[in-house]
């Protein structure tokens, strides 16, 4: 079974691309999400309430936009949060990888790049989508301000780095029909030795 990344910007359409290979009989792990799952845990909480202020969890509950207005501001502090972070889930990926069955998985994440994860994967797919295309989809999905996703988008290596140093691109630019080009990366990597 091979272990396939897939990335993008904010607002690439990430969610839309993974439900395509889903539908393929893909299984998709969602990095983020799972980050989110690692909140649930009481020790882990605490060693962010001591590590970013008692303020980021009341009642060992996360406040999100606490620690959002921390670490999206602070190029140190992401970095500090994100070393705490990505082993955890890196954990949860190879731990839910040993249930699954299909010919490959694919892990999901904005940040794969920035974290130093493409060594983990046989191909990488990213999804190539014109910045303002993403970030009017990421404004209107999030009802966030245009500042606040372009502040997250500045945050992660240019999507052309990323294009440069994946296998395979998918163009979502709201004219190039995406299918042709899922059902085409499937083939290949199912096809790859």
């Amino acid at each position: 079974m091979k272990n396939i990344g897939l990335t993008g910007s904010i607002g690439s359409g990430k969610t839309l691309v993974c439900s395509v290979f889903e539908h393929l009989g893909i299984p998709i792990f969602n990095a983020d999400t799972q980050a989110k799952e690692c909140y649930n845990d009481k020790i882990f909480l605490k060693h962010i309430a001591d590590e970013f202020g008692k303020n980021v969890v009341k009642d060992n509950v996360l406040d999100t936009k606490a620690l959002a207005d921390i670490v999206f501001n602070n190029k140190e502090r992401l970095i500090k949060l994100n070393s705490m972070v990505h082993p955890k889930v890196l954990d949860r990926f190879f731990l839910w990888r040993k249930n699954q069955s299909a010919p490959y998985v694919i892990l999901e994440s904005a940040i794969l790049f920035e974290i130093g994860w493409e060594n983990k994967f046989e191909s990488i797919i990213c999804i190539n989508s014109p910045r303002e295309v993403s970030i009017q989809r990421a404004t209107n999905r999030d009802n966030v301000s245009r500042k606040i996703v372009e502040e997250r988008i500045n945050n992660q290596i240019p999507i052309e780095d990323k294009v440069k140093k994946s296998d395979f691109i998918i163009i979502h630019d709201n004219k190039t029909m995406l299918i042709p080009q899922i059902l085409d990366i499937h083939k290949k990597i199912i096809e790859s030795k």
